[in-house]
């Protein structure tokens, strides 16, 4: 008898496991029937007619390929290039200004010719 009751409550368990499972499903349908009418409704803006383009054009304005912005590796190195550039460009202004600001506290006109000077020659 005891194990007629085991079989009965085990049972029980995968009556209510099966109907989970089912629900689970069934949610998982609905969800993915509405991710399949959303991308239905907006894939008008994946056509390059819409915007009136060829899709070489888009693809040229990183809207081909990849996703939004993707570039080839050729654009990431002429980014990383120009700002080694700026950065050289940003610390030597920095440099300049602290010359600057020693001319408007007053500083001897010698010692201040020749920071210019020494400055002048790391730019080169």
């Amino acid at each position: 008898m005891m194990h007629e009751q085991d079989d009965d409550a085990w049972g029980e368990y995968r009556k209510r496991r099966e109907e989970w499972r089912a629900q689970r499903e069934a949610r998982r349908n609905a969800w993915k029937a509405r991710r399949e009418e959303q991308r239905a409704r907006w894939a008008h803006l994946g056509d390059p007619a819409f915007w009136g383009l060829d899709a070489a054009s888009m693809r040229g304005m990183g809207m081909g390929g990849m996703g939004m912005g993707h570039g080839g590796p050729s654009e990431v190195e002429a980014l990383k290039a120009k700002i080694d550039e700026m950065t050289k460009t940003i610390a030597s202004l920095h440099e300049r200004v602290i010359v600057l600001e020693k001319l408007a506290v007053g500083s001897d006109d010698a010692k201040l010719a020749a920071e210019i000077e020494k400055l002048r020659g790391e730019d080169k």
